[in-house]
């Protein structure tokens, strides 16, 4: 292997025509292509005369997940091991450590692990929006009365087992002194009172021994224990008849104004940088993809159509997940993430209008540069998109909870669809 000579990087000359005008049209056809993907979902939650069925978004959202997984196992990992293997790059990459693409891939995904680490220790659970697209609020409608899940198990689910107060001795006990406070007080005004208050001792003794108060309130808290556990199992039996509510004729969206409810500071964070770092892993790839096409000459088309199709469905996908987070209704960060996909291509297409005499992607500095790009984007997008959504929306037991087993059958469908159609335009772009 030694003697055998390296082969030199870089292009061979390309014999097509540079369409200049073309190019330049390309820009802009990318960027609609992009802010329109992206940007309908949001646009619809935030718009209140667009009235988006339910089905309509759970059909994007699950799409979505198989187009960002097929993104990342179809676009992102085999360019990143194309481009850091190519022969003409140093040995490092070729001879001495190959897997040096897997590595990196192997370091961004690890990184985000303990960024999810950190947040799930800050805000102690993980939630974002419903495996259905839709809020989980156990009696929350959509068109047709359709309804998931259970009041009891809702109930079960969001209370804490508690001690009922009545029968708190130690409430009990501070009642008492304080209607002895009370009364000593208005009784003695001023200092009139014949004792030393600080020595006086007003607080209430319980009637009954230690041991039977300390029993009683076992006794409590094990019945509401018993009383979570009924209501969670009730309904898996199969006699069991849910509780009937009242129905709404009326179609309702997602997107509804009842849906963007107050949650938890920290909650609202972890979703946030969740879906800031899934984007992450798309803008570099993105970047790339705009200057690979604006140097192309040969066959310049179809690559065209390819992306503009790539970035259709990739902007969906994000657009549903970013729609999904519960930002205030007033809060820019959706409108940014919507813009910051929408222009990062176009932005990477205009760069390559500037740089298509100098930049060769198939330079070693190219080659590299693209590799580890890719690898570290593909690490990111695989964690984000298997573990964040793919498992949440499926496996989790806010998904068991709302969605039936047909739901299940037919997001599962939706998402090979979107990982299907992926993976056909991988073949092209």
């Amino acid at each position: 292997m030694a003697d055998m000579e390296k082969p030199v990087c870089g292009s061979e000359a390309d014999g097509a025509v540079y369409d200049f005008p073309l190019h330049v049209a390309a820009v802009f056809i990318v960027f609609f292509a992009s802010i329109g993907g992206c940007g309908f979902p949001v646009v619809a939650k935030k718009v209140s005369w667009m009235k988006i069925p339910p089905k309509v978004f759970f059909f994007c959202k699950h799409f979505g997940t198989g187009v960002l997984i097929a993104t990342a196992f179809v676009h992102l990992l085999p360019t990143a091991f194309f481009s850091l293997t190519d022969p003409c790059l140093p040995d490092l990459f070729i001879e001495d450590y190959p897997a040096m693409p897997g590595v990196i891939m192997m370091g961004s995904l690890f990184l985000l692990f303990m960024v999810e680490m950190w947040l799930n220790a800050k805000t102690g659970g993980h939630t974002h929006g419903g495996a259905t697209g839709q809020d989980f609020d156990g009696g929350h409608q959509h068109g047709g009365g359709h309804q998931h899940g259970a009041g009891g198990v809702q109930d079960a689910f969001n209370n804490p087992l508690r001690r009922v107060e009545s029968y708190d001795s130690q409430q009990t006990m501070a009642m008492r002194g304080d209607e002895k406070r009370g009364w000593v007080e208005n009784t003695y005004a001023g200092d009139n009172f014949p004792f030393p208050k600080e020595n006086l001792d007003l607080e209430a003794k319980s009637e009954m021994p230690p041991w039977f108060i300390v029993f009683y309130e076992q006794y409590i808290r094990q019945r509401d224990e018993m009383v979570n556990m009924v209501n969670r199992a009730m309904p898996a039996l199969p006699q069991y008849q849910q509780p009937k509510q009242p129905t709404t004729t009326v179609e309702q969206s997602y997107f509804d104004d009842d849906v963007e409810k107050a949650v938890d500071p920290m909650v609202l964070k972890k979703q946030s940088m969740q879906i800031t770092l899934i984007e992450g892993g798309i803008l570099f790839h993105s970047v790339f993809v705009g200057m690979t096409i604006s140097i192309t000459a040969d066959g310049f088309v179809i690559l065209l159509i390819a992306i503009v199709f790539h970035q259709m469905f990739e902007g969906l996908g994000l657009g549903s997940r970013i729609a999904a987070v519960p930002y205030p209704k007033s809060s820019w960060k959706p409108w940014v993430l919507v813009v910051a996909f929408g222009t990062t291509a176009p932005i990477g297409q205009a760069i390559g209008l500037v740089t298509r005499g100098s930049y060769d992607p198939n330079s070693a500095f190219g080659l590299i540069i693209v590799g580890i790009f890719n690898a570290i984007s593909s690490g990111l997008l695989i964690y984000a998109s298997l573990v964040d959504l793919l498992a949440e929306d499926f496996l989790s037991e806010e998904a068991n909870l709302t969605m039936t087993k047909k739901e299940k059958i037919t997001g599962f469908i939706y998402l090979l669809l979107g990982a299907a159609a992926m993976s056909v335009v991988g073949a092209f772009a």
